[in-house]
């Protein structure tokens, strides 16, 4: 799942002509939902669900720019809005160049 995403970003990165950052297994975090959360293809509201997160859940965050990160779900991957994860058991993570910067 990991190398899906990291392959949309580097071509996301190869399209915009923009560095892209790739996070190491370290720079990784788990949190969880606060309450159903759409997991999204893009990092935009306007983007198709890929899935609904039930509260609570654990997810890995991958990186995140804005209100949005990047996150591994089960077999899910995709973007849900930072505002709906526990914070208080977040790490940092590494920032995601990839969305139109």
């Amino acid at each position: 799942m990991r190398s899906l995403l990291s392959a949309l970003l580097i071509g996301a990165a190869v399209v915009t002509g923009a560095s892209v950052a790739l996070p190491s297994a370290a720079d990784a975090a788990v949190t969880r939902t606060t309450s159903h959360l759409n997991m999204r293809f893009g990092p935009a509201a306007h983007y198709r669900r890929v899935t609904t997160i039930p509260p609570g859940q654990s997810i890995h965050v991958v990186g995140c720019t804005g209100n949005w990160c990047a996150v591994i779900w089960r077999r899910h991957q995709g973007y849900v809005n930072a505002r709906y994860l526990s914070t208080h058991k977040t790490m940092i993570v590494s920032p995601l160049y990839a969305f139109g910067q």
